[in-house]
């Protein structure tokens, strides 16, 4: 347990690292994996379905079936992905012209509320002019009124 409040953020397979490493405990990962199922922890990273998408939401046609991209700013795209940090994680998003392959911004938060996704966008607006089409996932930050308003608003 002492291991774990050190390491809240590792999970079975770093544990192991550091027990085999730091402590000389040879113990094998699934050994790991069923005490801390036993003691009820687990690490605090986040988890699969990541990109939950909000019934409430619209959801958007895909538009990119055979479509050939031959020039900077027909097809803008972006996600989110999660950076671990010693105590914890934070979310980056980032808008990204798919010809070029160029970042064309990103931007950090600790929450996955779609606010930094927007400021993100907003940027990318500033600095890059408009996309023809602008594709993401059908997460609840992408298909939220605030993201798609600020989509609409700056494509039509």
């Amino acid at each position: 347990m002492n291991l774990y409040l050190k390491y809240p953020h590792k999970g079975s397979r770093t544990l192991r690292d550091v027990l085999w490493d730091d402590h000389s405990i040879h113990i094998n990962r699934k050994a790991i994996q069923r005490l801390m199922r036993v003691m009820g922890i687990r690490s605090i990273a986040p988890q699969k379905k990541t990109s939950t998408p909000n019934k409430e939401h619209k959801v958007y046609p895909y538009l990119l079936r055979n479509l050939t991209i031959e020039r900077p700013n027909r097809v803008w795209c972006t996600d989110i992905t999660y950076i671990p940090m010693r105590k914890g994680f934070v979310y980056l998003v980032a808008i990204m012209d798919w010809y070029s392959r160029k970042v064309l911004s990103w931007c950090l938060s600790n929450t996955m509320n779609p606010d930094f996704c927007v400021e993100a966008l907003e940027e990318a607006l500033m600095h890059y002019g408009k996309p023809d089409i602008f594709n993401s996932d059908q997460g609840a930050q992408f298909t939220s009124t605030e993201f798609t308003g600020a989509i609409q608003t700056a494509l039509y």
